[in-house]
């Protein structure tokens, strides 16, 4: 494919997500160059600053592509503010589990993520939007409600930093401990549903590579709905064993289904997360954003 020649390219890099890739960012930016581009780079210095920095990268005439350097919330943050616009994203995967870029075959050898960014190339993909009573968020891979969030929310950062997604596996025992699993009320489309854990997924991936059904959503509107049955710890750790071995879709006791408009309730409030981040707390409602993200991926 012809590249673009000149090219204007933005970097927006977190430099905790990036600490354990930093030198392979390095490498990308170098390529980036020797390539042609003139890359100018955005340090984020606080939660949310990427998505400040995204408005001040599409805000400057010119930019042919602005790139999320970080793991899957830095790249939801970026998305937030570009998804709608025609403004081409690319992505550099820096975080802990970077699920999106496994979902749609990114790159992570910097010159091979250079010569994708230079080569032009671009796909549409249609984030989702996650609304609570406080919050309103954009996310690319996915939403979780129930056990799975509460360990999101649990989670130090500083050892998440530390120790990436072995932070997961250590804040979960915490969570197994103080977490009350309660009935959630589901509507998918109008139709309700009973479930005590909910995974409302774009993707076919959580987590990294692991895989939670077998088709995913991303180039297209709507979301694979993925409810467990059944109550208590043992059912969700029987979960996690089936997502290790790719096989939730074949359990018993889960139900999948296709929707564009979902409604989660619970007697007692229940924690929420999007794309691996804190979002709040049921009721949530969680729809198609309506503002398609074009991104540097090969066209399908």
């Amino acid at each position: 494919m012809k590249g673009i020649t000149g090219m204007r390219a933005c970097i927006i890099v977190n430099p905790t997500a990036g600490r354990r890739r930093r030198r392979p960012l390095a490498r990308f930016i170098a390529a980036l160059r020797a390539g042609g581009a003139q890359v100018r780079v955005l340090t984020t210095r606080h939660a949310g600053h990427a998505q400040e920095l995204a408005r001040q990268a599409l805000g400057a005439a010119g930019t042919d592509c602005i790139i999320a350097a970080g793991g899957d919330g830095t790249i939801a943050e970026v998305a937030q503010v570009l998804a709608g616009t025609q403004q081409r994203m690319g992505i550099f995967p820096a975080g802990s589990a970077n699920v999106l870029a496994r979902e749609l075959g990114i790159p992570f050898a910097p010159q091979a993520a250079a010569r994708l960014i230079l080569s032009g190339a671009s796909a549409t993909i249609w984030p989702g939007m996650a609304e609570d009573t406080k919050h309103a968020r954009l996310f690319v891979q996915m939403a979780g409600i129930g056990f799975d969030a509460c360990v999101v929310h649990g989670l130090p950062s500083r050892l998440k930093r530390m120790v990436g997604r072995t932070a997961y596996v250590l804040t979960m025992f915490g969570a197994a401990l103080r977490y009350r699993f309660t009935t959630l009320q589901v509507q998918v489309d109008g139709t309700t549903h009973h479930a005590h854990g909910v995974v409302v997924s774009k993707g076919r991936l959580y987590g990294g590579r692991f895989v939670l059904c077998h088709t995913g959503m991303q180039h297209e509107a709507g979301f694979r709905v993925i409810m467990l049955e059944t109550e208590g710890l043992l059912a969700t750790l029987r979960m996690g064993c089936a997502l290790l071995l790719g096989r939730v879709e074949r359990m018993h006791d889960v139900r999948i289904v296709t929707g564009h408009d979902i409604e989660v309730h619970a007697a007692t409030p229940v924690p929420v997360q999007v794309d691996g981040d804190v979002l709040g707390m049921t009721p949530v409602r969680i729809r198609d954003a309506g503002r398609p993200l074009h991104l540097a991926i090969e066209s399908r």
